[in-house]
């Protein structure tokens, strides 16, 4: 079973706000909200499953569980850190990849150091490096 949107349920909420009735069934919070009996009643189902069954359930009685649904905390969803951006003057120390790579993975002898990890900044400054090749090559052809 879905669960309905916050928005949905806070028209169904609003809705028999405005009324005045003391039972307010499936078909007429319908004609209070203009939608169709049977996707108010997908929606209900999730706090009363029977209303599709039943139409003559006084959905008054769903509210307190349809207030508590809106007041249920968010999961916190892992903030992504912060992509910092590479500036063109960083990306002027370097002529090319080659020139990257020399400076920053090679050992005096000129070999390249499989033992040298590169920091976060130095990696987004190679992948800026990269793309501006990929670039520089699709203009040519």
């Amino acid at each position: 079973m879905d669960k309905p949107t916050k928005a949905e349920v806070q028209r169904i909420l609003g809705a028999l706000k405005r009324s005045k009735k003391k039972v307010v069934d499936l078909d007429l919070l319908s004609r209070l909200m203009g939608r169709y009996p049977d996707v108010l009643a997908n929606t209900l189902a999730y706090f009363e499953p029977m209303i599709r069954m039943d139409a003559s359930i006084n959905i008054r009685d769903l509210v307190p569980a349809m207030e508590e649904y809106l007041v249920e905390p968010l999961k916190a969803k892992p903030a992504k850190p912060k992509k910092l951006a590479v500036k063109k003057s960083e990306l002027a120390k370097y002529a090319s990849i080659g020139d990257f790579v020399y400076r920053k993975m090679t050992t005096i002898g000129g070999l390249v150091d499989p033992s040298i990890r590169l920091s976060d900044e130095d990696l987004r400054i190679l992948e800026k490096l990269v793309e501006v090749e990929t670039k520089r090559r699709q203009k040519k052809h």
